[in-house]
């Protein structure tokens, strides 16, 4: 009777690992799909934001504005995502948040456009973890530049 009793609690305890492993895959991938939803939400509001800011900055990479001329150089400017980027998603999430900080510095500072923009980005694994995490960093001139170009007419005449 005994050895009955200890070969049915042999068969349970020879499941919960794999019952463990399964709830742990469970909850990997509904944590996975939640952030995602929530980095797509924040991601989507960003992009928001850069198209609104983006109608009182111009952002080139080229050294000047093609077509205007550079009245004055403000300084440069460097912002870095507040985002730690482990996975795509998070990756374009860390972009916007930089090149939105960015924007926002050069309006701060007075200047109407960042001209020589430049994205760079670091990556370092995070402390007791296996996961390579980026970091992104946008940089730039701001400058004002002359918006009022002269007219066919007035440069014909």
């Amino acid at each position: 009777m005994t050895i009955a009793a200890a070969t049915q609690t042999s068969a349970i305890f020879s499941t919960l690992p794999l019952l463990a492993l399964l709830l742990a895959v469970i909850a990997m991938f509904r944590w996975n799909r939640r952030s995602k939803t929530v980095t797509k939400h924040q991601l989507d509001q960003l992009e928001q934001e850069l198209k609104v800011i983006r109608n009182e900055i111009l952002l080139v990479t080229t050294n000047a504005v093609p077509g205007e001329r550079t009245v004055r150089t403000v300084g440069y400017v460097e912002a870095l995502s507040e985002a730690e980027a482990a996975s795509d998603w998070e990756y374009r999430l860390a972009e916007k948040q930089a090149l939105l900080e960015l924007a926002r510095q050069g309006l701060a500072l007075g200047a109407n456009a960042i001209v020589g923009l430049r994205k760079s980005h670091a990556h370092y694994d995070q402390a007791g973890s296996q996961w390579r995490v980026s970091r992104v960093t946008y940089q730039g001139t701001a400058v004002v530049v002359d918006k009022k170009r002269p007219s066919a007419e007035s440069a014909v005449a």
